[in-house]
């Protein structure tokens, strides 16, 4: 039994040792890798991320470690390659904890010092604390022997002399006045000495309190890593490579359109706000931005089987549904980021003059051929990626019922190969940014609508002329009549095509008739009652419309809305 215990403890000793021996030699194989991100993909939700570097592979088996990777990295999406004569064996990733530093909490010797000298001052001013206090001592008993001396007190020979009374009451009073000088003197000095010593006091904290008030270490955090596990012949040089998905980055689209005069082409300038917050700056970097989205399922729905049966009515309980904006919106410092373009006579370049645009099987990928940087800060950092010249035709839109201004809509062709997505968009006319608009190409028709912002050189204004509600002399029905006139000025230069919208009320009750009994070269919608005219005005011309309705409905009833 004895042999038996001592087997199996040795055996215990011989697994540790071998396990300990496993460790220190793994840890020996390992070697750091110097590397940097040279190219990022960035898709609609999530990027990639490829990382480069040089090393020197010793022979045998090793564990090159890629340091300080992305902490939101996709783990199931990293990939490694290489350059050389070796071979890549496996991949790995890990995070692990740095040992703490050792935190050395002795004080500097320059502080220790001072704390000795005040010290030493401390134990100064305590011992002429106390001989102050003796000299209070001194001078109160003596005030007591005077004050208690049978003489003063009446006790002793009997004062018959005036002489001698005299002589001493000047004595009693030259004493007295002499032991209360003194101590005022040393309750001054007792004043002096506690402020000192206060004044000391608190240097003294200050300077033993100097660990404390040092700027605490940043927490431990854990080191994100990669490992890529190679096998070589021979010692070699040697360039590997890793990539990897990473969640907390994206893009937006935004758009700068511009339109110089109406004859010119419209000019779409297609930007990518990039942001990121994965840990990593991403600087000097080759950057493709891509319209796929990795996070979105690639696979195919699959239609269930529809089963119906008879309506059985149930209460439910139902929670509110959060509304999703439909667009991100942009911060403040976004819009600070976007500057207003500037025509020179030589146009600076800009990042889509170094674009490629590549379409894939499912998705379109432009890649930018200059060097780009995007900080770890969730900032949005626009990048230009396509410019294009689109053909258009201007045209003016007035709806006066709910506005009196005139807004501009390019009517663009020729635009489905462009790959564009949702966005907001800046408008500007010439070198003036004139608002924002939202660009929806979503929509399925062939001209694309760009809103082109307001154009105050036309003038409206919606006067109702007649309004009068009116009973039949015969018969249970009352006739309400109006009559509206629009009247439109262009103080432009050139002559405008204008599009302009009103309407008359429809319902759905058959007892109430509503009929337009003039309408100035409108064109109506019998079902939604919209009124349309397409003129032409001439520069400093006024053109007026009038349009007149009724709305025949029974004596006893009163129309809400009119």
């Amino acid at each position: 039994m004895y042999s038996e215990k001592m087997n199996m403890k040795y055996l215990s000793l011989f697994l540790t040792a071998m396990l300990l021996t496993l460790t220190l030699q793994a840890e020996e194989d390992e070697k750091i890798i110097s590397s940097k991100i040279d190219k990022v993909t960035v898709f609609m939700q999530g990027a990639q991320v490829n990382r480069t570097g040089s090393i020197l592979i010793p022979k045998g088996t090793s564990y090159i470690v890629f340091d300080d990777v992305s902490s939101s990295i996709n783990t199931q999406s990293i990939q490694a390659s290489g350059v050389g004569n070796f071979t890549i064996m496996d991949v790995q990733y890990r995070y692990q904890f740095p040992t703490p530093e050792e935190v050395d909490n002795s004080l500097p010797n320059h502080i220790q010092n001072q704390i000795d000298d005040l010290n030493d001052t401390l134990r100064y001013m305590a011992v002429v604390r106390r001989n102050i206090n003796d000299r209070q001592t001194a001078l109160q008993t003596e005030h007591n022997l005077i004050l208690n001396h049978p003489l003063i007190k009446g006790q002793g020979k009997k004062i018959d002399s005036l002489d001698l009374l005299v002589g001493t009451v000047a004595f009693l009073q030259d004493q007295l006045i002499d032991i209360a000088s003194r101590q005022m003197r040393l309750q001054l000095e007792t004043n002096v000495l506690d402020k000192r010593e206060n004044d000391v006091r608190k240097k003294l904290m200050a300077l033993q309190n100097y660990n404390a008030n040092k700027p605490k270490p940043k927490p431990t955090q854990p080191k994100h890593q990669v490992l890529v596990y190679v096998t070589s012949e021979q010692t070699l040089n040697a360039t590997l490579s890793i990539n990897y998905a990473v969640n907390n980055a994206g893009w937006y689209p935004w758009y700068d359109i511009k339109a110089k005069s109406a004859s010119d082409p419209i000019e779409l300038v297609y930007k990518a706000a990039v942001h990121q917050n994965t840990g990593e700056d991403w600087s000097n970097v080759r950057l493709t931005v891509s319209n796929a989205n990795p996070l979105r399922s690639a696979t195919k729905p699959i239609l269930p089987v529809w089963y119906i049966n008879y309506y059985v009515q149930r209460v439910q309980a139902t929670s509110a549904m959060k509304k999703v904006p439909y667009m991100q919106r942009e911060s403040k410092e976004e819009m600070e980021d976007m500057a207003l373009a500037k025509d020179e006579d030589v146009r600076a370049g800009m990042a889509d003059d170094y674009t490629q645009r590549m379409q894939n099987f499912t998705s379109v990928e432009f890649e930018i051929d200059l060097p780009a940087r995007i900080k770890n800060d969730g900032k949005a950092h626009f990048v230009s990626i396509a410019r294009n010249e689109l053909k258009g035709t201007f045209q003016h839109y007035i709806v006066p019922k709910l506005d009196n201004d005139a807004f501009v809509v390019a009517n663009v062709v020729d635009w489905e190969n462009l790959d564009l997505l949702p966005g907001n968009a800046n408008l500007y006319f010439g070198n003036t940014y004139v608002g924002r608009t939202v660009l929806d190409p979503t929509i399925v028709t062939d001209t694309l609508k760009l809103a082109m912002g307001r154009d105050h050189s036309i003038a409206v204004k919606r006067t109702k002329l007649v309004s009068e509600t009116k009973s039949k002399i015969i018969g249970s029905e009352k006739v309400y009549t109006a009559t509206y006139q629009i009247e439109v000025r262009n103080n432009g230069t050139s002559e405008t095509r204008i599009t302009i919208e009103d309407q008359i009320p429809v319902t759905t009750n058959e007892k109430i008739k509503i009929e337009l009994e003039k309408a100035d070269r409108a064109k109506i919608d019998d079902r939604t009652g919209f009124l349309t005219w397409d003129i032409k005005i001439g520069s400093k011309k006024t053109e007026k419309l009038t349009y007149t309705y009724k709305v025949t409905y029974p004596k006893d009833q009163t129309i809400a809305g009119l």
